[in-house]
């Protein structure tokens, strides 16, 4: 393959994998990362293809970080109510017993 044919190539990647991104399709982002890294193409691309795809990747990064921290802020929040609900629990089920063990000592 010519080094045209791999830098159009690399670059079609790089903005599939934006785009997939922008629309919550990480497996396809892993996905279209992997293959540009197993391709080898990186390795023999001209600076002025580097360039062009610098901003991509440094979108992409910032990207995942955002993920990540919304990520780790709806866990947060889900255990939050997951305690919440455990706790409701614990008192609902420690009201049923004592009202039955009232009840059956009457």
């Amino acid at each position: 393959m010519s080094q045209v044919a791999n830098d159009e190539l690399l670059e079609q990647w790089t903005r599939e994998a934006v785009d997939a991104a922008k629309h919550g399709r990480w497996d396809q982002v892993v996905q279209l990362y992997d293959r540009r890294k197993k391709s080898g193409i990186l390795e023999k691309v001209s600076s002025k293809v580097a360039q062009k795809l610098i901003p991509y990747d440094r979108w992409m990064m910032t990207r995942i970080r955002e993920v990540q921290a919304l990520t780790q802020q709806h866990l947060g929040e889900a255990q939050n109510h997951r305690r919440k609900l455990e706790a409701l629990k614990r008192r609902w089920v420690g009201n049923t017993d004592l009202q039955v063990r009232y009840r059956l000592s009457i």
